[in-house]
C-alpha cells in the first residue's frame, strides 16, 4: 500500500473525531504527492495538489525540504504546473517559515538569471528565520562584490522585514473570556501530558482546558466575530509557569 493510501485512510480516521487531514511532515508521502500532481491524467492529481500547497508542514520538516526544491524546479521553468506559477512559487516560499525555502530563495539570489535574482532578493529581504548557514552564503557572496547580496544585507541592516510590515490596527476590539480562577499556567492550554500531539495543532487544540470552555469559545467567535477572543484570569495571571 503506498503512502498515500496510508494518509487517505488517516483522513477517513481523522474525520470521525471532527479533525482536517493532518499537516504532511513526510518527504516520502510529499513526493509521491508531487508525482500525482505531475501526471495530468492522476485520479488524485486535484487533491494532491491542494495537499502540496495548502498543507504541507514548513519549516525544517523533510517534507518542507522537498516542496521547497520542487517549487525551485518550477521557478527555473524545468517544470511546468499550470496551477502554480513562478510567481506563487515564490509567494509559497516566502511563507515557509525558513530552513530549506531560505537555501532555495539563496540559491535563487545566486543565480544568473537576472530577473530571478531580482525577485527572489525582494522575497528574501522578508525573511528572518535564517540559520548560520544561510547568513554565512550571503556574507561570502558579499564578499566577492555581489550588489544584490550587499542590498539585502542593508535591508536586514534597516529592519525592512519589520518596517515594512502593515500598520498595526488603532483599535482592536476583543471580547474576554474567564479561563480560570486565579494565576493560570500555560499548561491549562497546552497540557504537558498531550506534548506528544503538538506538532498536530488541530488534535492538540482539542485539549485546550476542557471541552466546555472550547465550546463557550467558539460560541463568544460566533457571537461576536468582528471582535477576537481574549482569555483572561479572574483574581489572577495568565501564563505563569
Amino acid at each position: 500500500m503506498s503512502k498515500y493510501s496510508d494518509y487517505l485512510d488517516e483522513i477517513e480516521s481523522r474525520k470521525k473525531q471532527g479533525l482536517s487531514p493532518k499537516p504532511i511532515d513526510s518527504d516520502v508521502l510529499l513526493n509521491e504527492i508531487i508525482e500525482q500532481v505531475k501526471d495530468s491524467a492522476n485520479p488524485y492529481r486535484e487533491d494532491s495538489l491542494n495537499f502540496l500547497i495548502y498543507n504541507t508542514l514548513p519549516g525544517t520538516t523533510s517534507a518542507a525540504r522537498v516542496k521547497s526544491e520542487f517549487l525551485k524546479e518550477i521557478i527555473l521553468k524545468k517544470i511546468f504546473i499550470s496551477e502554480i506559477t513562478p510567481a506563487f512559487a515564490f509567494e509559497q516560499l516566502s511563507q515557509m517559515k525558513g530552513g530549506p525555502s531560505v537555501k532555495v530563495l539563496i540559491d535563487l539570489v545566486l543565480h544568473d538569471d537576472q530577473v530571478i535574482v531580482e525577485e527572489a532578493a525582494e522575497f528574501l529581504k522578508k525573511q528572518v528565520f535564517l540559520y548560520e548557514a544561510d547568513t554565512e552564503r550571503l556574507f561570502e557572496a558579499y564578499k566577492e562584490g555581489n550588489e544584490v547580496v550587499t542590498n539585502i544585507l542593508k535591508s536586514y541592516a534597516e529592519a525592512e522585514f519589520f518596517t515594512q510590515l502593515p500598520e498595526v490596527p488603532e483599535e482592536i476590539e476583543v471580547v474576554t473570556y474567564v479561563a480560570g480562577i486565579g494565576d493560570i499556567s500555560t499548561d491549562l492550554l497546552s497540557p504537558g501530558n498531550e506534548a506528544h500531539s503538538r506538532s498536530d495543532r488541530e488534535l492538540h487544540g482539542k485539549c485546550l482546558i476542557n471541552e466546555k470552555a472550547q465550546n463557550e469559545i467558539e460560541s463568544l467567535q460566533k457571537k461576536y466575530p468582528e471582535k477576537q477572543v481574549m482569555l483572561v484570569a479572574e483574581k489572577g495571571t495568565m501564563g505563569v509557569g
